[in-house]
């Protein structure tokens, strides 16, 4: 079995450094972002901790500045709304909104993933595979408008091309090694990177479109 070679521990550490000072962007002050906490539905707690890290690297590293948690989450609570981890619905546009005014950010982001992991026979063996839903909502704070409504995007385990790495879009860490077999932990691990490259990868390229302009 081959050993899985994350390398979070630099991405987290550039993700602080990253979010600790105001950024800039060709001398303009970086846009905001808030994310309020996600849903995650039957993933392993190394599936959800790598789908947090890995939306975190896509934010850091287009140069989002992210707003801290526990504000997003008291600002949330003032609103007399709860993040209950047992919750299966995403919020509404308007109640994202309203968060995002609160906090005076940029946008605001949140979303839901789901997996489906199971065994397929291969061969002479069993193989594991996964599968990652992801619904993904971004309101657009200054516009009062969604900016991106991303429903049942999904993409497996045995994919080989990451969707951010394809299109351009962005510079991120190595995926997880696939590993055929054994512990289903590395499999959600990596559908759940390329779910999430996948369903953000529009409001990216409208983005990076905008400010070619």
């Amino acid at each position: 079995m081959k050993r899985i070679g994350l390398g979070w521990a630099v991405a987290l550490a550039l993700a602080g450094s990253m979010c600790a000072t105001a950024q800039t962007v060709e001398g303009r002050k970086a846009e905001t972002v808030a994310v309020l906490p996600w849903i995650f539905l039957k993933g392993t707690d190394g599936a959800v901790k790598t789908a947090k890290e890995r939306l975190t690297d896509i934010l850091t590293t287009s140069a989002f500045e992210i707003a801290q948690e526990a504000d997003v989450r008291t600002a949330w609570s003032k609103m007399g709304r709860s993040l209950d981890p047992d919750r299966a619905e995403l919020p509404s546009a308007k109640a994202l909104l309203q968060l995002g005014h609160k906090l005076g950010v940029d946008y605001v982001l949140t979303g839901r993933a789901q997996w489906h992991t199971r065994s397929i026979w291969v061969g002479f063996g069993p193989k594991t595979k996964s599968t990652c839903t992801v619904d993904l909502i971004i309101v657009d704070v200054k516009k009062d408008r969604v900016a991106l409504n991303a429903r049942k995007v999904w993409m497996d385990s045995t994919t080989k091309e990451d969707p951010l790495k394809a299109a351009g879009a962005v510079l991120l860490t190595p995926l997880v090694t696939v590993v055929s077999g054994g512990p289903k932990t590395p499999h959600e691990q990596r559908a759940a990177q390329l779910a999430i490259g996948k369903a953000i990868k529009p409001w990216l390229e409208q983005r990076a479109a905008r400010s070619e302009r």
